[in-house]
């Protein structure tokens, strides 16, 4: 019984461990979550937090871009963009929510 109980106990305890590297999403909006969210407090301006990560995940970005060759050019554009403007109201929006909280 002891045994068991012990046994149970190593594996619950050393799954937060292992969950950390289990995000769920598309590994783009893993990548860019974070290496966006944690500089949401920070006095860096938006464009440059959102241009940063895109920097540090350009291979799985473009990688991403890869996989949606078969679409039209204009949806391609135009779902960059919308991704890139969502972090940067994203950003904008939380520091403004901060800010009324205080």
């Amino acid at each position: 019984m002891t045994l068991r109980f012990l046994t149970l106990f190593a594996v619950f305890s050393t799954m937060p461990l292992f969950a950390e590297d289990r995000d769920y999403g598309p590994p783009v909006a893993i990548c860019l979550n974070k290496n966006t969210i944690p500089y949401i407090n920070t006095r860096t301006a938006a464009v440059d937090i959102v241009n940063d990560a895109y920097k540090a995940c350009a291979e799985i970005v473009d990688e991403w871009k890869n996989e949606r060759v078969s679409l039209p050019e204009r949806m391609i554009i135009k779902q960059d963009k919308a991704l890139r403007d969502m972090y940067i109201r994203m950003i904008e929006i939380r520091r403004k929510a901060d800010i009324l909280k205080k």
